[in-house]
């Protein structure tokens, strides 16, 4: 277990797990591990000491584009392993799961669908290569713009040491992830037993779908509604298509924080219930999958500064001790520490139950 100043730290018993740790990649990190054709695409006339940024960028619509724009920034690069290992002390946490966070969050945003599947598929010879140890949990990333080359991609490296998921970036991806041009990628995670995480992103609304920077035109609408948002219209697309019905994989929903869970829940019961025919292979309520059969990442906790209670009793709706699993986002301006949400989820929750949302219900997961 974690060592920390708070005694709230006591109450848990084994690992705990952080379930959305990043990586701060940038081209010029995986830009190396490029067969020539692509890096010649990406250097120009620069020899490859210089890489053209293939990704759209918010600019300062982005929160985290100048310090000035939030009250905190990330300033901690995470670019090796002995940086995780410093990323994961100061947040308390034994194992991390290292995902991609700062390039590749963006991916489904880059319109040529083979530079995307060459992006990823560097980034995992990056992250094998440099980053991949026993210590942490990680997941290899695959490019949604090209479902059979994605499958591919997990076929060939899903059974490397230190690659425990699959990380598919959503957000910008269309069209959502029910359609039928995905099932490549679910029936690859399913014949190689791995999870597969869904991570979107607040610069994904900004030059694909949802187009929500289109209309608001700050940063701070976009960021308070993106994630969630996303997810809404993933999730609705997956159990209407029947997704969970046709394949055996686990589906995890990262960085969307609590609320939309629940609501959406109910919202689509009600609709089912309404217009069963639109979602034929599904044979129990749209709700009973989400609170069975999903699994969702906590950060960012919405109330958690200001309303416990409202957390609490959210992450009660959710079935939180089967379905949800604490995570950081480290080192994101908005990152949420362990010992914050912990205080938070003490009020309510036994040890036992806190055990498996700070640790256990990632190390089933991603030990099985």
């Amino acid at each position: 277990m974690a060592t920390g100043s708070s005694s709230v730290l006591g109450r848990l018993e084994g690992a705990v797990v952080d379930a959305d740790f990043h990586m701060t990649e940038q081209i010029w990190n995986v830009g190396p591990y490029m067969n020539d054709y692509w890096q010649d695409l990406l250097t120009g006339f620069h020899e490859r000491d210089w890489y053209y940024d293939p990704f759209p960028d918010a600019g300062i619509m982005a929160p985290h584009a100048l310090a000035g724009r939030t009250r905190t920034h990330e300033a901690d690069t995470v670019a090796s392993r002995e940086d995780v290992y410093e990323g994961i002390d100061q947040l308390d946490v034994d194992r991390p799961l290292v995902n991609p966070g700062d390039a590749l969050l963006n991916l489904s945003m880059v319109h040529h669908d083979g530079l995307a599947a060459e992006i990823a598929r560097a980034y995992n010879r990056f992250f094998l290569e440099e980053i991949a140890c026993e210590d942490f949990y990680g997941t290899m990333a695959i490019a949604g713009q090209d479902p059979a080359r994605a499958a591919e991609e997990i076929d060939d490296v899903a059974g490397e040491d230190g690659v425990h998921g699959v990380y598919l970036p959503t957000g910008g991806l269309n069209p959502p992830l029910g359609d039928s041009r995905y099932d490549p990628i679910y029936a690859a995670c399913e014949s190689n037993d791995v999870p597969l995480f869904m991570h979107n992103t607040a610069d994904g609304t900004m030059t694909s779908f949802p187009v929500q920077y289109d209309g608001l035109g700050r940063a701070m609408p976009n960021h308070a509604i993106a994630h969630p948002f996303q997810h809404m219209v993933n999730v609705s697309s997956i159990l209407t298509r029947g997704v969970p019905e046709r394949f055996d994989v686990d589906l995890v929903f990262q960085e969307g924080g609590l609320g939309w869970v629940p609501f959406l829940m109910h919202r689509l019961d009600e609709e089912y219930y309404a217009q069963r025919e639109d979602a034929p292979l599904l044979e129990k309520r749209p709700s009973e999958y989400m609170r069975e059969d999903f699994h969702y990442t906590t950060q960012p906790v919405e109330g958690l500064t200001n309303d416990p209670e409202y957390v609490c009793s959210i992450a009660r709706m959710m079935n939180a001790s089967e379905t949800l699993m604490w995570s950081s986002d480290y080192p994101h301006h908005d990152f949420d520490h362990l010992v914050t949400v912990l205080r938070a989820f003490n009020r309510e929750f036994t040890a036992e139950e806190l055990t498996a949302i700070f640790g256990g219900n990632a190390r089933e997961l991603l030990e099985s």
